[in-house]
Order: structure tokens, then C-alpha cells, then sequence
């Protein structure tokens, strides 16, 4: 995928995360279950969590044109997000809320730094199994905002939200 294309996919996903939590109240957003037990708060800092994973992978990208980014290794996502979790969860709101806007910021930035045969040559990293680095990109940012838009609109119907 086109570095123009991705940057565009992850401004369109992120637009649609932000109308998703639209006109939430800061209790609405503490409220747990809006993703399995997550709040709003929680889901913001999860995104955060793996987008700046994301980040460091692209930034360090010499450095791993042998072995795996962290981000590739993680084996057990459930542990890897309980631990994300426990760490992020006595974080206020706003700086959650902080974290998630500067986050998104980076990644474009990162993306920008990149040429189109970095993002989308399928050999260039053994580590991705055949995949181009627009894979990773679209996985851990674009569908993942997208997936919890779509869990947050649900739990707001349920809660009449």
C-alpha cells in the first residue's frame, strides 16, 4: 500500500474512532464495559500502547532487517495487554487522552519518513512472513482503531449512549 494511501487510511480510521467516542462525558468514559471490562480511557490507552510500538518498529527499522521488532515477537497479546492495562489504568483521562493525539502524530510522522518500497516491498523484512510493512502498519493502527470504533458503538447502543 502507498504511503499516501496508508496516511489517508489512518486519518479515515482515526476520524471514525474520535466519532465513535464523540459526546461521551468524562464519567461515560470511565464507565467499565465498554470492551469487555475496558472504559473508554482504557481502549484510548491500549491504542497508545501498541501504536507506540508501532513507532519504535519503524523508527529503528535498520536495526531490524535481521531480527524482529518487539512488536512481531509479542506471543501472548493477552498478557502483553493485561500488563499495557495495569500499567495505564490509574493514568488520568487527559493524559491518556494526550497520549493518544501526540501517538497519532508520531506514526504519521514515522510513516512520512518512510519511502513506498520500505512500506510495501513484501521481501524487504523476513520477519514479516511475507508481508509488506504497510501490513503491520494497517494491523496494529488502522483496523485496530477501526475494531474498537466498532466495539464502542455497540456498547453505546447497548447502554443507550
Amino acid at each position: 500500500m502507498p504511503k499516501a494511501e496508508i496516511i489517508t487510511d489512518l486519518r479515515a480510521a482515526r476520524a471514525r474512532f474520535l466519532r465513535a467516542i464523540e459526546g461521551l462525558s468524562e464519567a461515560q468514559m470511565y464507565q467499565a464495559g465498554a470492551v469487555g471490562f475496558w472504559s473508554v480511557k482504557d481502549v484510548l490507552a491500549h491504542l497508545v500502547s501498541w501504536e507506540a510500538e508501532l513507532i519504535t518498529a519503524l523508527a529503528r527499522l535498520d536495526s531490524y532487517r535481521q531480527r524482529p521488532p518487539h512488536i512481531v515477537e509479542i506471543d501472548d497479546i493477552d498478557e502483553w495487554n493485561a500488563q499495557q492495562y495495569h500499567i495505564n489504568a490509574p493514568r488520568p483521562l487527559e493524559s491518556v487522552q494526550a497520549d493518544f493525539h501526540n501517538v497519532h502524530k508520531q506514526l504519521i510522522q514515522a510513516i512520512e519518513a518512510l519511502d513506498d518500497r520500505t512500506l510495501d516491498d513484501n521481501r524487504l523484512f523476513a520477519w514479516m512472513e511475507g508481508e509488506p510493512l504497510s501490513y503491520l502498519i494497517a494491523e496494529n493502527a488502522i483496523w485496530h482503531e477501526e475494531e474498537h470504533a466498532e466495539d464502542i458503538l455497540r456498547w453505546r447502543a447497548e447502554q443507550g449512549l
